[in-house]
């Protein structure tokens, strides 16, 4: 049976989130896919996951989150959920182009520093909406904000 394909005045209006998964050692590809899977199945609001090590992550990320939301256990996986601004994302590229004028001009920025100021944007603890230990409860939340 054929789906009803949305229309961008549709697409337009949906807000997507980024899911940064945060664990404190390497997750393997299974366990990232299947949290991955429920997430996108629970809503199709989740515009993209990020799994990180927090010993890779910014300090002061992890700082923000702590304050921010303290009943989380920051020392077992956790996920956060940040809204995707593209305009802020556009910023951050174009600041890392400044950055690196010459590198722009000749094509030569690598694709991990586009991904890595993405990443940045998307990931900033001063914009998270949600975090929790539980990927059910981030299901939850991401469903809501789908319906509501």
């Amino acid at each position: 049976m054929f789906g009803r394909r949305k229309s961008k005045t549709e697409e337009a209006r949906t807000t997507y989130f980024s899911v940064g998964i945060i664990s404190v050692n390497e997750l393997n590809d299974d366990q990232y896919e299947a949290w991955t899977d429920e997430l996108m199945d629970a809503a199709e609001n989740v515009g993209s996951t990020t799994s990180l090590i927090q010993a890779s992550w910014d300090e002061e990320q992890l700082k923000i989150l702590i304050k921010r939301f303290p009943e989380v256990e920051m020392n077992e996986t956790f996920f956060i959920i940040n809204e995707i601004i593209h305009e802020d994302i556009e910023k951050e590229i174009k600041l890392l182009e400044q950055k690196h004028k010459w590198k722009k001009f000749f094509n030569t920025i690598p694709l991990t520093d586009y991904i890595d100021a993405e990443d940045r944007v998307v990931l900033d603890a001063s914009k998270t909406l949600f975090c929790t230990n539980d990927v059910q409860e981030a299901a939850g939340f991401l469903k809501n904000r789908l319906e509501g």
